[in-house]
């Protein structure tokens, strides 16, 4: 079998187990191509597909992210297995560490057949923060090879029968959704400088819609995010500005003002929108790294010999690999 072996890692710990795995997968006699995630272009061709990744603040690096998002249809069509590595010490060893919430839902939409995490790597001189300062009391290789190799050999026993495995669909990724969320941000923000009109000057309307605006998106992104599997921060932050700025245009410069007056105005226009897209960006950003679920959700599920992909609620990561 054809196998496709990718990774993203921004110290090479990560690209280390990638070539442990994809050397073991050989020695059993598969076919195998093992490159980095940004190098992929296409997934058809492949009959099975492993993906890895470094965990940082329990997040995937960006690249390996947007693998998996862009080619989520052509991975739904063959067996998939993630692997993660981050823990600095011998947790991942000892126990199997779950998938962290954002690991679980890209997983999930391919509908791997599992996860496993591998211990971590992080060299004395490392740099940039904060791996420089975790280099001083945290460095070391708890990669474990022969715990890879044993993993690896898993697959090569199962990939001659896998089939793909069931993704599961996001209701909290809707367009729908999406969209709801924008728009009553906009219409909170609307009501918020309408009122102001009616009680104080331009100048004050204007200063107090500044800060309103981006403290209402923050508390629509909390909710937008909050739902598992939501999108992720920049195409949501992106989406939610755009919903701004159009219905702004529409509504309130076409159909009330019948002028676009406004979109001269960097305090009372230009300024808003981009405290709008920061807020929606930094609160996304900071609840992708929080290791909880969200109310009514399972703490763990029932997982695969190596780990489930299913599992959400990450107990190590640092940035190791």
């Amino acid at each position: 079998m054809h196998v496709l072996v990718t990774w993203g890692s921004k110290r090479g710990g990560t690209e280390g187990i990638a070539h442990i795995v994809a050397e073991a997968l050989e020695d059993r006699g598969h076919e195998v191509t093992a490159v980095s995630a940004e190098a992929v272009d296409r997934v058809e061709g492949f009959d099975a597909v492993v993906v890895g990744g470094a965990l940082y603040a329990n997040r995937w690096p960006a690249n390996v992210r947007r693998f998996v998002r862009r080619h989520v249809r052509a991975l739904r069509r063959v067996p998939v297995w993630f692997f993660s590595s981050g823990p600095l010490d011998e947790s991942a060893d000892r126990r199997a560490i779950e998938a962290p919430t954002q690991v679980a839902v890209l997983a999930e939409r391919v509908g791997a057949k599992g996860h496993v995490t591998f211990g971590g790597r992080l060299a004395p001189d490392a740099e940039g923060f904060p791996a420089s300062a975790m280099a001083e009391s945290n460095a070391g290789d708890w990669r474990n090879p022969p715990r890879i190799r044993a993993w690896a050999n898993e697959l090569a026993d199962a990939l001659p029968e896998a089939t793909p495995g069931e993704p599961v669909e996001h209701p909290a990724r809707s367009m729908p959704r999406l969209l709801a969320h924008g728009a009553l941000g906009w219409a909170a923000c609307t009501a918020v400088m309408m009122g102001l009109l009616q009680v104080a000057s331009l100048g004050v309307a204007l200063t107090v819609h500044a800060i309103a605006a981006p403290l209402v998106f923050v508390a629509l992104a909390w909710h937008y995010f909050r739902a598992r599997g939501a999108r992720e921060p920049l195409s949501t932050a992106t989406a939610f500005t755009a919903i701004v700025v159009v219905l702004d245009l529409v509504v309130v410069g076409g159909a009330i003002q019948q002028s676009l007056a406004m979109f001269a105005s960097f305090a009372g226009t230009w300024l808003p929108f981009a405290l709008i897209f920061g807020a929606t960006w930094a609160t996304g950003a900071l609840m992708s790294t929080m290791p909880w679920e969200a109310p009514g959700e399972d703490e763990g599920s029932d997982q695969e010999p190596g780990g489930g992909a299913d599992a959400s609620a990450s107990r190590a990561s640092a940035p190791s690999a």
